[in-house]
């Protein structure tokens, strides 16, 4: 036996052989040097197989590869098809992508001369090479011409016989489709398989499974798009009667994307059959291959210890609703464990199936239940020896949870609203060396599922938020985390990506920390989180939401992965300085967002309207008191003649004039903040040619009206009509003058703001009627404030 060493040594003796010593003790070493030298001279195949066995080995270097191949064309031996296949697939195990090339260069250049012919598997091995490197341009081209030599080979074989092209293989069509199936180009990927049903060769499950996958990613966009996903149902169905008529045995992969591709119910849009019967054929097509797929499912279980077997059976009685088969089914796996600890098998319990296990627990709303099987298998309490009753030793335990079993017992314990939980699971997932990610911190933050939610008083209540000291708590593991990735960079925050790492921090995470802030009159822990979302952008080399479509880095992440700051978390800025009537910080957070080339948005306006009138109010609470005092005093603070003095309140002129008692009050100019106000009322409610005050804003772009702007208008008016009432004098008829000459405009806009209502066919809800019984309570006209009320607990 020897070894080839994988180069030439320039002091070896030509009697010797290439690559070897010989040892005079070994049996043999007499023999006559040139017969040896015969005997030992190594061919193409030698070479063929120190080629593969160096691609093989991980540990291998691409200069071993290349010196092999050298050393070979040195000794004048000459490639085969083979030689080349395995030079291939040694580059492509190796991802020596620059010599894969320049040995497809050679291939090509021998296969036009006719000295060697690519082969069927010389194809299959550049696609599969192309598409690990992701050049899809050259997977394309590989593909076309591996699709043009096997109809080539085919007409050859019907018209002269002579065989020219490629004879088609299972190995080749099947790359092909999983090709277009990997890249979702399904009518690519069933046409292919067509193609490859002319050819009349065999199929199998690794035909198919592509072919499925790429069926139910296309079924889940359309449903997140909220179309009709009934194209890709029918195109299931086909394809599975292609399968069936094949005789293909299906694999659990298989099963598992048929189900989720026809069990699901399309919500979002009705589906339209033709006329003539075809509904009833489409619901028999279902229910036949529901049956079967149930059929298969039962029997593979019956047959197999396999673990996807459990976890599709799990995810179909989850999406079913039907909890006593998923729980039927997690006994089986929890009884076969105890009978079949010695059989050297695949572990049933481990991520796949106790991650099916909750998520179906989950789908069926038993939040409880799933908790509990997390502490179970996942967390077990320690039993003492001095504790009543024997310990549950029988229980099997999780080894080595994955991320996907923390993210659903987050769902679970977050809907059974018990966050504080799920600040110590996400404490656990950091300090076992699991990443966070943006999923897990959204299933933290979920409301909890309980009947107070679906009350029909609690549906006009605050919007459910995290309590302040769990948000802290939460907010401190998740920036700790973040921290550590940043301090990987060397130059603290750079734009450049550690691996496949995705953002964190994103704008919906954010928006509901802030509003969590905003709802405490937090305004530091707010400003904590807008900054550490920056900084998330910047790590990830996004500066602004301007350069967002340029920006190359940004354009990797999916939207709901986003981390430059968007709408939605300046909208919930301009309410945290809103709640605490900062003026400042809104015109700041404004403007940072209009630099940003972000447009405000309908909620944005309502909060910036918010912002104002908080502000407006205690101006004038402001007014009314120096008002009360100056009265007191039945001397003006300020002489209006005197235009000398400034007045106290920025953005207002002081108009004083005397009532029938006497006294001094006040005429209501408007205020600064008045005045955005009315401009964002005008944009919003839209022209109307019965209200003659209505101002025309320079922005023709109407923002457009709903229910919850339209409600804080109302409460707008009417406290400035209260204000004014209040302010004046206790004489009725002053009064009186003093409404219809001050709080007029308030009136007509309210008016104003009725008929938008009415004329763009809104639903108003309880806020708002009784935002408008106090409008009319405000105005005097109990009879009609009283009417409203009697509207609003009939309809409740």
């Amino acid at each position: 036996m020897w070894r080839y060493s994988g180069m030439t040594r320039p002091s070896m003796r030509r009697n010797e052989p290439d690559g070897c010593v010989l040892d005079s003790r070994l049996p043999g070493s007499g023999i006559i040097a040139s017969s040896v030298h015969s005997i030992w001279r190594p061919t193409a195949y030698h070479y063929n197989i120190a080629l593969d066995a160096v691609g093989r080995d991980n540990t291998s270097a691409i200069d071993e590869l290349i010196l092999l191949h050298r050393d070979m064309r040195a000794h004048s031996i000459r490639e085969d098809t083979i030689t080349f296949n395995t030079l291939l697939n040694g580059c492509r195990r190796l991802g020596a992508w620059a010599y894969f090339r320049e040995v497809e260069a050679q291939m090509r250049k021998r296969d036009r001369w006719g000295i060697t012919r690519m082969d069927v598997t010389s194809w299959a091995t550049l696609i599969q090479g192309y598409r690990e490197c992701k050049d899809w341009e050259a997977v394309d081209r590989c593909v076309a011409e591996a699709t043009s030599a096997c109809r080539e080979w085919y007409q050859s074989q019907s018209e002269d016989g002579a065989e020219r092209g490629i004879e088609p293989s299972t190995e080749l069509w099947s790359a092909i489709i999983s090709i277009y199936a990997v890249r979702d180009m399904v009518p690519q990927a069933i046409a292919s398989r067509r193609i490859m049903q002319g050819f009349d060769l065999s199929m199998n499950a690794y035909t198919f499974a592509p072919i499925f996958a790429a069926l139910h990613r296309m079924r889940r966009s359309l449903v997140r798009q909220k179309k009709d996903a009934w194209q890709a149902i029918e195109l299931a169905l086909d394809e599975y009667e292609a399968m069936r008529k094949s005789k293909a045995t299906p694999n659990p992969t298989i099963l598992t994307n048929l189900a989720l591709t026809i069990g699901l119910n399309n919500t979002f849009a009705e589906t339209s059959f033709a006329q003539g019967g075809q509904d009833e054929r489409v619901l028999s097509r279902l229910k036949n291959v529901d049956s079967t797929v149930a059929r298969e499912l039962e029997a593979m279980l019956s047959r197999s210890h396999d673990p996807h077997t459990y976890a599709v059976l799990l995810n179909l009685g989850g999406r079913s609703g039907a909890v006593d088969d998923v729980r039927a089914v997690w006994s089986s796996l929890i009884n076969e464990m105890k009978f079949s600890r010695n059989v050297a098998t695949k572990p049933l319990l481990n991520s796949l199936t106790f991650s099916a296990y909750m998520n179906a627990l989950i789908s069926c709303k038993r939040y409880n239940e799933a908790t509990t099987a997390f502490y179970a298998h996942v967390t077990p309490k320690s039993t003492s020896s001095t504790q009543l009753g024997r310990p549950a030793i029988d229980t099997p335990i999780l080894i080595g949870a994955d991320q996907s079993v923390y993210n659903a017992s987050l769902q679970a314990f977050a809907r059974a609203d018990r966050h504080r939980v799920c600040v110590h699971i996400l404490r656990r997932m950091a300090n076992s060396g699991i990443q966070l990610s943006a999923l897990s911190v959204r299933y933290s933050m979920l409301p909890p599922d309980s009947n107070a939610q679906k009350d029909k008083s609690a549906r006009y209540t605050r919007r459910w938020s995290l309590p302040l000291m769990i948000a802290r708590n939460m907010w401190s593991v998740i920036i700790e985390s973040r921290q550590r990735e940043w301090a990987r960079s060397p130059s603290g925050l750079t734009g450049h990506l550690f691996g496949e790492q995705l953002p964190v921090i994103v704008n919906d995470v954010a928006a509901q920390l802030i509003r969590t802030a905003a709802y405490a009159r937090n305004v530091e822990f707010g400003e904590q989180i807008f900054d550490a979302l920056n900084k998330e952008a910047a790590f990830f080399g996004i500066t602004s939401q301007r350069h967002h479509d340029s920006a190359t880095s940004s354009n990797r992440f999916p939207e709901d992965l986003q981390c430059a700051p968007n709408v939605r978390t300046y909208t919930s800025m301009i309410t945290l300085y809103c709640n605490i009537a900062d003026l400042t910080g809104v015109n700041r957070i404004w403007t940072q967002m209009v630099n940003d080339g972000i447009e405000p948005t309908l909620h944005t306006y309502t909060s910036l309207v918010a912002a104002m009138h908080k502000v407006a109010l205690r101006k004038r609470w402001k007014r009314s008191r120096e008002h009360a005092e100056q009265s007191i005093r039945s001397t003006p603070a300020w002489d209006p003649v005197d235009g000398s003095e400034e007045s106290p309140i920025p953005g207002e002129s002081q108009v004083y004039e005397s009532s029938n008692d006497g006294s001094v009050r006040y005429v209501w100019s408007l205020t600064a903040q008045d005045a955005t106000i009315r401009s964002v009322e005008d944009r919003a409610v839209g022209p109307d040619v019965e209200d003659s005050t209505a101002q025309q804003s320079d922005d023709n772009v109407e923002l457009g009206l709903d229910i919850p702007l339209s409600t804080l208008l109302l409460r707008y008016h009417s406290l400035r009509i209260q204000d004014a009432v209040n302010s004046g004098s206790k004489d009725q008829e002053a009064q009186t003058s003093l409404i219809d000459k001050s709080v007029a405009q308030d009136i007509e806009r309210v008016m104003r703001v009725c008929r938008a209502v009415e004329q763009k066919g809104l639903k108003p809800d309880a806020r708002f009627h009784s935002a408008l019984a106090d409008f009319f309570e405000t105005c005097g006209d109990n009879k009609s404030a009283e009417l409203v009320r009697q509207h609003l607990e009939s309809s409740a």
